[in-house]
């Protein structure tokens, strides 16, 4: 007795020293959603993704260049044409450029550039030289590298940023499963805790029946022996139930992301309970087929191999290109005249052409293409296996949730048997009908009882969660 006093005590005190939260299971979700580390770390994979697709959207954007370069030469004179035996060039460049590429595979360039040279030679009639030159060049493959497939890179970003956000749905449905679970084997130890104590408790009464009859003289001084015996045995089931509280806790507290909090006790609000479950099986079996991350990731995947495959088919074309290009010059003594021939089109000039470059033979393109439909296909009996897999999976959790719901009404009428059996045998033993042998096993009876009642409640919530986390019920 002194024994359980100082080990009550030391408890308390233990309990008293820390914080205590009352927590209900929604709350635990909301601050595992806002605080687990690894939530965030999904949501910063997202971020990445989009920051791809913005990389493969900047192939697309216009650019603009600027060159202005400065010269200045001297040289001896090679020719008496030049007048001076010394000749200096002085020259100052400026160019500008903008070219963009298209989805549609081709690319254009518009440049203006300008130049002012100076010299000293003599032959020279206009001096300085202020000449100016705009040229669009456009480019287009018709064959090899034409249209949407210039735009593949974009799409499979654009699914990977899809695929992201699946995982992080995922996860994030993982997330709030896994903190439901937690928080019922919270629940459950302590309140096999609570069982423990009740047994403690029982075994107290008989070991205070038996003192009293042994003082009384009708009972043997060795029944002492066996009494003490099991109140020590409760003490030592009470100190394992506590350590398991506390593992409990911590399980719960890593995923909320609340490890650094070793000192706060928790305390939970929902009690176990069996609820009714009226889901259909066909329906939870299409939700979790529309809503399962691995299904949606493996059809995704599908459709980005099936890209690939076109790429590659594209690959294996000819290379067939068309390039036009137009100019306009001007030249004059000074920045007006040269504007002015520019404007008039004095100066003028255009190309066009096409080129062609057709492998000879088996090429590697040719090959890799003859490998993409086998890749598509194979993703394609993968998604089909999925589906199966995952149709056996709701059943198997239908079952188990409506097992469980048929378990509870078992364990209950024996929790209530056994509790029924305990009140009669200790009264047998005050009246020395019966030995503390028998009360001991009664108890022992009456504690199994509860803890599978209370197993069974949790079992059930388990069920459940384990039910809405393959089919996405909410």
């Amino acid at each position: 007795m002194k024994r359980w006093i100082i080990f009550s005590i030391a408890l308390f005190t233990t309990t008293a020293q820390a914080d205590t939260l009352t927590l209900s299971e929604n709350d635990a979700v909301k601050i595992a959603l806002g605080k687990n580390p690894e939530m965030h770390a999904y949501k910063l994979g997202t971020q990445a993704r989009l920051a791809g697709i913005t990389e493969e959207e900047a192939q697309f954007g216009r650019q603009l260049s600027m060159k202005v370069s400065h010269r200045d030469n001297r040289e001896p004179s090679v020719s008496s044409l030049e007048g001076v035996p010394t000749t200096s060039t002085n020259a100052q460049t400026m160019g500008l450029s903008l070219t963009q590429k298209l989805k549609t595979g081709g690319q254009y360039d518009v440049t203006f550039s300008q130049n002012r040279t100076s010299d000293n030679a003599g032959f020279r009639t206009i001096n300085p030289v202020y000449n100016s030159d705009v040229q669009v060049t456009f480019s287009q493959p018709l064959l090899r590298g034409r249209g949407s497939v210039n735009k593949i890179g974009l799409d499979i970003a654009q699914n990977n940023l899809t695929q992201a956000n699946i995982d992080l749905e995922g996860y994030e449905r993982d997330l709030k499963a896994d903190v439901r679970t937690a928080y019922w084997y919270l629940v459950l130890a302590q309140k096999n805790f609570k069982v423990k104590q009740q047994r403690y408790n029982g075994r107290q009464r008989v070991l205070e029946t038996v003192k009293a009859r042994i003082e009384m003289g009708v009972e043997a001084r060795n029944s002492i022996l066996q009494a003490e015996l099991g109140v020590a045995q409760s003490e030592e089931d009470i100190i394992a139930a506590e350590d398991r509280i506390y593992d409990a806790e911590d399980r719960l507290k890593t995923l909320m992301g609340w490890a650094d909090q070793p000192n706060t006790r928790i305390t939970p609000t929902n009690a176990p309970t069996i609820t009714d479950f009226n889901d259909d099986l066909n329906q939870g079996i299409q939700r979790a087929i529309e809503s399962n991350t691995t299904y949606k990731n493996t059809k995704i995947d599908v459709n980005t191999r099936e890209l690939l495959a076109h790429q590659a088919k594209d690959q294996t074309r000819p290379e067939v290109n068309l390039t036009f290009r137009a100019g306009l010059s001007g030249i004059g003594s000074n920045y007006s005249d040269e504007l002015k021939g520019l404007s008039d089109a004095d100066g003028r000039s255009w190309l066009g052409g096409f080129s062609i470059d057709i492998p000879l033979g088996t090429s590697t393109n040719q090959s890799r293409y003859q490998q993409r439909p086998m890749a598509v296909e194979q993703a394609e009996l993968r998604q089909d296996y999925q589906r199966m897999q995952l149709t056996e999976i709701v059943r198997e959790r239908f079952r188990q949730v409506r097992t469980d719901q048929r378990r509870s009404d078992v364990v209950k009428l024996a929790e209530k048997l056994a509790t029924q059996n305990v009140k009669e045998e200790e009264e047998r033993l005050t009246l020395g009908l019966s030995t503390v042998r028998n009360v001991l096993d009664a108890q022992d009876d009456l504690a199994e009882a509860r803890g599978n009642l209370l197993q069974t409640m949790v079992d059930y919530q388990h069920a459940i969660i384990a039910y809405d986390r393959v089919t996405g019920r909410d």
